[in-house]
């Protein structure tokens, strides 16, 4: 998937989720690809489904991130909010653990890139690699 290899990345996550349909990252990678390759209905019916029933605020972040790109406002707003609250749990009790997917979830769904850069900042002080540092980089583009 971060290849760019989405037929493949499908194909994979597919095979992930039949054979233990309980892990729901397999799903939320399924829903990613679905969105980009323009399955948005199916991506959306799947994000739906894992953002009623985990708590891990990534799904309801993918959830408002798709929902915004076809211009459901209504429901952007309310998996946007969703997923803001659960990351500022999550942040307030482990703030190494998920500084990244909080930075990533203020750059899109979020929309506030001010957040975004705080979190980015605090994530690669905790671990300096080159997917952090791309993250502070994204952070500060948007801060431009």
């Amino acid at each position: 998937m971060n290849e760019g290899q989405l037929d493949k990345a499908r194909t994979s996550f597919s095979a992930a989720q039949r054979r233990v349909p309980a892990y729901a990252p397999a799903g939320g990678h399924l829903s990613e690809v679905e969105a980009e390759l323009g399955e948005v209905d199916s991506a959306i019916s799947r994000l739906h489904s894992l953002a009623e029933s985990s708590d891990d605020p990534d799904y309801a972040a993918q959830l408002a991130r798709i929902l915004g790109d076809v211009g459901n406002d209504g429901e952007t707003r309310y998996w946007r909010q969703v997923a803001a609250m659960r990351y500022e749990e999550l942040i307030a009790n482990h703030p190494e653990a998920f500084a990244d997917h909080a930075a990533e979830f203020w750059l899109a769904a979020g929309a506030d890139p001010v957040k975004a850069l705080q979190f980015a900042k605090m994530n690669v002080q905790v671990r300096n690699t080159p997917r952090a540092r791309a993250l502070v980089a994204q952070a500060l583009t948007a801060n431009a």
